[in-house]
């Protein structure tokens, strides 16, 4: 009598193990899992694009200083992570992180710069690093970029590395690049296929809301982040374009992780054919 009892416990744990352990519970934990790591997902306002005296053009008001006005402009209207970005100069990103030190202001050190493809010769790109970049550093980032200490601040001037060139830098220096405005004028809005297309772009700030429609009737397969930023030239206007980003935590490297470029889609074609060539070869 014993025996048997032992024998039926020892099948029923063996069923509840088997239950336990079977495909269908696993693929259901797995469901669980990925939807509570969506639902720890948090959104965050950003503005990424925003001004300092160090851009020429920039209008300040007298007798306040810019770099803690900012950070406390930023907490009053709910803006999560601000990026400077000025024109070729990082002198104004020591000072905007050190106001920002201690407040739940993050502080996304940038610069701006302006290169050429093709025919345009106004691409205008966001250059932003991780947090722990200085105004030093910047400089050496523009520095690898040929930039002269001369120019520094001034819009006008023009990199005349390519495009290949120019990202190889920035992942030298663990950076990441965001085409800006680049459906501002017609001229522009040439290149973006290039961007897209050639250099993997997903990510873009926009001057237009209405030109989504031009992403999406052009490559409606391909998801896209169409933000809009504010590009401030003046306290007043921080903020008056954000965005909203959806990540696990706030750092640099998940923002990097969902602004990063995808592969060109020259090169997925290519792949593809190679991949015909090979099955026909072995065939």
């Amino acid at each position: 009598m014993a025996k048997k009892q032992k024998l039926a416990t020892k099948i029923e744990k063996e069923t509840i193990a088997s239950v336990t352990e079977s495909p269908a519970r696993k693929c259901l934990s797995a469901e669980i899992a990925v939807e509570r790591s969506t639902a720890r997902q948090k959104s965050y306002v950003m503005d990424l694009r925003i001004h300092s005296p160090s851009s020429l053009g920039y209008l300040g008001i007298e007798g306040i200083d810019t770099a803690p006005a900012l950070v406390r402009l930023a907490r009053v209207k709910g803006i999560d992570v601000i990026a400077v970005t000025d024109f070729y100069s990082g002198h104004y990103i020591n000072r905007i992180m050190a106001a920002a030190k201690g407040t739940e202001v993050t502080v996304i050190p940038g610069v701006m710069i302006r290169c050429a493809i093709d025919d345009c010769d106004d691409v205008v790109l966001s250059c932003l690093f991780p947090q722990t970049c200085t105004s030093e550093r910047i400089n050496e980032f523009l520095h690898a970029l040929g930039v002269p200490a001369s120019t520094f601040g001034k819009r006008e001037y023009l990199v005349r590395l390519s495009m290949e060139k120019i990202l190889d830098i920035v992942d030298l220096f663990e950076g990441i690049v965001l085409p800006s405005r680049m459906d501002k004028t017609p001229q522009r809005m040439k290149t973006i296929a290039a961007l897209v297309e050639r250099f993997g772009f997903r990510t873009f700030d926009l001057a237009y809301q209405d030109s989504n429609r031009f992403f999406k009737k052009g490559w409606p397969r391909i998801k896209f982040n169409l933000y809009s930023f504010s590009s401030a030239n003046a306290l007043a206007q921080v903020g008056s374009r954000i965005a909203r980003v959806k990540l696990p935590q706030m750092s640099f490297e998940a923002l990097k992780e969902v602004m990063k470029r995808e592969q060109a889609l020259g090169s997925e074609r290519q792949s593809g054919k190679d991949k015909e060539r090979r099955v026909s070869t072995q065939a």
